[in-house]
């Protein structure tokens, strides 16, 4: 069997633990993992958010896991230490901010990419778009817990487990929020998935929002494929871990 390797890109506040329910199950599989965090989240909530930043580690997570899938199933939290000589093909999976950053990256670098996963992101962000969210989220941080994820309506949203890998890696300040979005505002997602040679699927949750232009979105790409589960909401890995796991470890092995 050719070895097997994923990138995991998480969404906006949180960090690499979004994936903690299914970093095991994958090494379980046999997938070598690695998953990063972007600018201004996690370990690196000092750097401030670009977008050139977040496309540079994304793409050194890529090529790091290619190196680390010749050596036994590993998980890097950070970028790890080149690995043996020759690559491997990487499943890139994104979600939500992330999700848009895995298409443009997967577009714009030369990367040994086996297929691209992306959930919750099929919406094409535009600058009145990003204001907005941005003013939301710096409204609901002023309701009690809210800016820490204390909120009961958080851990209501995202169940006591999920709630704890969306926090264990820390979450960032609001102040991230608009760079960010200003960053996804300025893509053309769609030419983006028009320029990505291997296959690409979008995996969202029933009730997520931001599927609005799923169909366009999988028109566009050249090898483009939808998938709506018949459960969850927008980050559906972490309020439905299992029933996502299962379904995650099944596009990637038809990938």
């Amino acid at each position: 069997m050719s070895p097997r390797a994923a990138v995991l890109v998480h969404g906006t506040r949180t960090s690499a633990s979004q994936w903690d329910p299914q970093v095991p199950s994958l090494l379980a599989a046999g997938y070598t993992v690695v998953v990063p965090d972007l600018p201004g989240h996690g370990a690196r909530r000092a750097d401030p958010f670009t977008l050139a930043g977040a496309i540079d580690s994304i793409a050194a997570a890529v090529r790091t896991a290619a190196d680390l899938a010749l050596r036994p199933p590993a998980v890097q939290d950070q970028h790890g230490p080149p690995g043996a000589d020759g690559t491997a093909r990487v499943h890139l999976v994104g979600s939500s901010l992330g999700g848009m950053l895995a298409i443009h990256t997967a577009a714009t670098a030369s990367l040994p990419l086996a297929s691209v996963t992306v959930c919750g992101a099929a919406v094409q962000p535009g600058p009145r778009t990003a204001r907005l969210y941005g003013g939301l989220v710096t409204l609901s941080d002023r309701l009690p817990g809210g800016s820490d994820g204390s909120s009961p309506l958080f851990r209501l949203l995202l169940g006591r487990e999920g709630a704890r890998a969306y926090l264990r890696g820390g979450r960032a300040g609001a102040e991230v929020v608009g760079p960010a979005f200003r960053a996804v505002a300025s893509l053309d997602l769609r030419r983006d998935l028009g320029r990505i040679q291997v296959p690409v699927t979008f995996l969202h949750g029933r009730f997520d929002q931001l599927r609005i232009q799923e169909r366009a979105f999988t028109a566009a790409a050249r090898h483009g494929r939808l998938e709506v589960l018949p459960y969850g909401t927008h980050l559906v890995n972490l309020n439905r871990p299992e029933r996502f796991t299962a379904d995650l470890l099944r596009v990637l092995a038809r990938a």
